[in-house]
């Protein structure tokens, strides 16, 4: 019976031996393909994390140059030696991208170099379909509001990350760009065995592998498709198995000792939350590194983004305990203009430093476009202080930044936007509020961070109206232009006229030019009244005119590389010749740009066209102005004859305006002429036009056609 137990008792402990095994097994059986099917997804996120970040550098390249102004103009002037040293170059500075090419309107027509070609033009680097496919993507990007397409493609089998915009800087790319006709810019990154090699490096990834065509069904791979869903093939790795590694360990001394097998468990449990916490560790990394803007080493916009969606955050604005700070640099763009690129990738990357070095390390800080960057605070007391630490942002770029033994003076307009416990505000509104301070900070030129107020909103919903009833009021032909006499000094005779831009709504009554032309200057509809005087003057006036015709330009009008040549197209279209225009423009034109102003004045000048300065002495203008830019008339601002009879300091500056334009060989105008007193004294003191309600109101054409014909009787 003895012998029956022990037998009963050893079949017990045998059964219960087994059945522990066979359920260890299993268990281990199940927990090790789960490891191994997490471990292969968290590959699988990390390179779809990688190939992400890829791409988003790609267009920030491809924004940095192809949004950078002067790039089109270079294009325009097929400037190929400056657009070579522009863009090749970029091959010996950094490894960022492999291509780039410039593509006009029938995509044939293009400029590119490669990284083994160096800076020898190339023609042949992208087919006329592959830009015609890139085009068809933008304008599908477009719709969506991204201006930006990325796009896989072939180049001599090798696959490529290309990313396309338009060429050119523009405050509204939807409505003043057209992806299907305008020039391009495409930047190509190569999908080879460097970026494979990257990419296993960076995410601990082994044996990445690409292969072209389509993946084939029951293979554990990832499939390549960019924004638009072309696919270009897929990749492979060698997953991960830390499953197995697992059961290599404990397998043997499960078998050996059963007895040993809870410790072995206990063994596994603890390798199993080792592997867990290094394959958590290596998602992190890949989440930083999407969320990480490569050149300033701060977060992203998509880092920002992923911050002010947190629980913790949107709980913060929700309860009234939040703020936003949007800072974009001023003078950054001289930089790149002046000394290049590379040297404003390193302005970003110093400016970042000092950001960071003003501002507790908590403080969460992004770049979250070329020059721009944003704050965003969480939290009552950080919120409460965001006023200092935007001070502290623009107090730490007081110091100029020295590059290439030069001086640039980098200043910040800074907006800042609160969400209070009577008013509480969303994130998307606190950005939204923010940027618009920003904006009026930099429109009026505070040296100081602007808080966001009601007025503000209130203030651009009007602008808006303004606008969207300027562009309704050019379809429903409400503007119509009147002219002004200007007189010669001698006679009173006519010898030419100001054309003025009027405005005659039909709630609103008659807006004033200045009410709606700063609007349009804005909102970029300023070149459609443009064109709108210039067609008028021309059907109205016409050729034949005893007299020519003013016509002011507005600064923003300058940054139209074609005005002088669509100017010109209308002229002629109507019978006319450029000598019968004179272009006048204020002394703010000067300080906006220079180098532009100068550039489309010549233009102009060279053209035929007359040029003239207009309100002298009420802005910027200097003699090194007047010496350098093509000028043929000045006009004196009529706050000046209004001093007429005030005293002798009065007319001794009037006469040594006078005396200016004679030494300049420039004809004087005095503005706001009202009385034949002030007309009088003008005459003695040299001025050779006159101009002013004395010798006409501004009138229809009919009128002034009327008056002409009186006169010449």
């Amino acid at each position: 019976m003895g012998r029956t137990l022990d037998s009963t008792l050893g079949r017990y402990i045998n059964v219960a031996t087994l059945l522990s095994l066979i359920a260890s097994v299993l268990t281990i059986y199940f927990f090790v393909g789960a490891l191994n099917r997490n471990a292969e997804q968290n590959d699988r996120q990390l390179l779809t994390a990688g190939l992400e970040a890829a791409s988003r550098q790609n267009e920030t390249w491809v924004a940095d140059y192809g949004w950078w102004g002067e790039l089109l103009e270079l294009w325009n002037d097929r400037r190929k030696d400056v657009l070579t040293g522009s863009l090749a170059s970029s091959f010996s500075d950094h490894s960022a991208f492999d291509f780039v090419g410039l593509y006009g309107r029938d995509n044939g027509d293009g400029m590119a170099w490669h990284r083994e070609t160096g800076e020898r033009l190339r023609s042949d680097v992208l087919s006329v379909e592959q830009v015609q496919a890139l085009r068809e993507d933008l304008a599908h990007g477009y719709r969506a509001d991204r201006f930006i397409a990325t796009h896989f493609l072939k180049l001599d089998g090798q696959v490529y990350l290309a990313s396309a915009t338009v060429v050119g800087e523009y405050a509204d790319r939807r409505s003043m760009t057209d992806p299907a006709s305008d020039t391009i810019i495409v930047i190509g990154t190569a999908m080879d065995e460097s970026f494979l090699a990257e990419s296993e490096e960076v995410f601990l990834v082994a044996d990445v592998a690409l292969h072209q065509g389509a993946m084939p069904r029951g293979v554990s791979g990832l499939e390549i498709t960019d924004d638009a869903g072309h696919s270009v093939g897929w990749l492979s790795w060698q997953a991960s198995r830390p499953g197995l590694d697992t059961l290599r360990i404990a397998f043997l001394p499960l078998l050996a000792y059963i007895a040993a097998f809870f410790v072995c468990a206990q063994l596994i449990a603890n390798k199993a939350r080792a592997l867990a916490r290094h394959a958590a560790g290596n998602e992190k990394r890949a989440i930083i590194a999407a969320g990480t803007d490569n050149l300033s080493g701060l977060p992203n916009r998509h880092g920002f983004t992923s911050f002010i969606e947190s629980t913790a955050a949107t709980a913060a604005a929700k309860n009234g305990e939040a703020a936003v700070i949007y800072i974009d640099l001023n003078g950054f763009k001289a930089v790149n203009d002046k000394a290049g690129h590379r040297a404003g990738d390193d302005v970003i990357r110093r400016v970042a430093h000092r950001f960071r070095g003003a501002v507790d390390a908590s403080i969460h800080i992004a770049r979250i476009g070329g020059d721009e960057f944003a704050c965003a605070l969480v939290g009552e007391d950080r919120a409460s202080e965001a006023l200092d630490i935007a001070r502290r942002l623009a107090d730490s770029l007081a110091k100029p930044f020295e590059v290439d033994g030069r001086q640039f003076e980098i200043g910040a307009a800074i907006g800042i936007a609160h969400s209070d416990c009577g008013h509480p505000k969303p994130f998307s509104q606190l950005i939204h509020d923010a940027d618009l301070a920003m904006y009026r900070a930099k429109a009026d030129q505070l040296d100081k961070p602007l808080v966001f107020n009601a007025s503000l909103g209130l203030e651009a919903d009007a602008r808006r109206a303004l606008e969207a009833d300027i562009e309704a009021g050019l379809d429903r032909n409400e503007f119509f232009v009147v002219y002004q006499p200007i007189a010669r000094a001698t006679d009173g005779s006519t010898a030419s006229v100001e054309a003025l831009l009027r405005w005659e709504h039909p709630t609103r009554g008659a807006v004033p030019p200045d009410v709606f032309i700063p609007v349009a200057e804005s909102s970029k509809l300023i070149r459609r009244l443009g064109d709108f005087v210039v067609h008028s003057v021309c059907e109205e006036i016409g050729p034949g005119a005893t007299h020519t015709v003013s016509i002011n330009l507005s600064p923003a009008q300058l940054n139209d590389a074609r005005l002088c040549e669509r100017y010109l197209r209308e002229l002629h279209a109507h019978g006319m010749t450029a000598d019968a225009i004179e272009f006048e423009l204020t002394e703010a034109v000067l300080v906006e740009d220079f180098d532009q102003a100068k550039t489309r004045l010549i233009e102009l000048h060279n053209a035929g066209f007359k040029v003239n300065l207009d309100d002298f002495g009420t802005g910027f203008a200097s003699m090194g102005y007047l010496h350098m830019l093509p000028f043929s008339k000045i006009k004196i601002d009529k706050t000046f004859v209004q001093t007429i009879g005030r005293g002798e300091g009065a007319n001794k500056m009037l006469q040594a305006l006078a005396l200016l334009g004679d030494a300049l060989s420039l004809d004087m105008v005095a503005e706001g002429v009202e009385t034949e007193g002030q007309a009088a004294m003008l005459r003695l003191l040299g001025f050779e036009y006159l101009q002013g309600w004395h010798f006409g109101h501004p009138l229809p054409v009919a009128q002034l056609k009327t008056r002409r014909r009186r006169d010449a009787a």
